[in-house]
């Protein structure tokens, strides 16, 4: 797939998904009395065009901040061995991220990696001698940072591992979902 292919998918699938959400809806608002059938529509058509305005949102941050791993819709996975781990902002409104850190080379110093996540899961898994300090945040689903773990509505909390002032690298990570599952974990 070409690069403009790249840029223009996430948009074209985030319009098909309004204009889908607007055929629903305007087909469920007809002049007839609204049943169960008609509720259904019009909970379709606003779900699509709510997936489709946060695919655009999505395509247009992660084009503007940050070339690399980003999907509107869709999996990132970094499952190769060798690659540098860079500061970054990593998106996708449905579908997960799943991170390798293991695998990957460790810049000294401090990194700072966002990873956001509409519905869906983040997991990452970071090596022992690597300083971490995470700041989570969940609406609905589960947290489990580096052993802490909450489930729930609303969950907000930060984990710092041991040695994080010390370690030669440090990474800030800041993680993001709506509806989902966090992780980070150390290997």
């Amino acid at each position: 797939m070409s690069w403009r292919a790249k840029d223009v998918l996430p948009l074209m699938v985030g319009a098909y998904l309004m204009l889908l959400g607007a055929v629903y809806l305007l087909d469920s608002t007809g002049a007839r009395t609204l049943g169960f059938a008609g509720m259904a529509g019009a909970a379709i058509g606003l779900a699509a065009i709510a997936l489709g305005v946060l695919a655009l949102i999505a395509a247009w941050r992660v084009h503007r901040i940050a070339r690399r791993l980003r999907r509107a819709i869709g999996h990132v996975r970094s499952d190769r061995e060798g690659w540098t781990l860079e500061n970054a902002v990593i998106s996708t409104v449905v579908g997960d991220i799943a991170l390798d850190l293991s695998r990957a080379q460790l810049p000294l110093g401090a990194t700072e990696l966002t990873l956001l996540c509409w519905l869906g899961t983040i997991h990452v898994w970071v090596p022992r001698e690597l300083g971490v300090d995470v700041t989570a945040q969940a609406i609905v689903g589960s947290v489990d940072i580096l052993g802490r773990r909450e489930e729930g509505f609303v969950r907000d909390i930060r984990v710092r591992s041991e040695g994080y002032e010390h370690a030669a690298s440090r990474l800030q990570m800041r993680l993001s979902t709506v509806v989902g599952e966090l992780l980070v974990a150390q290997v």
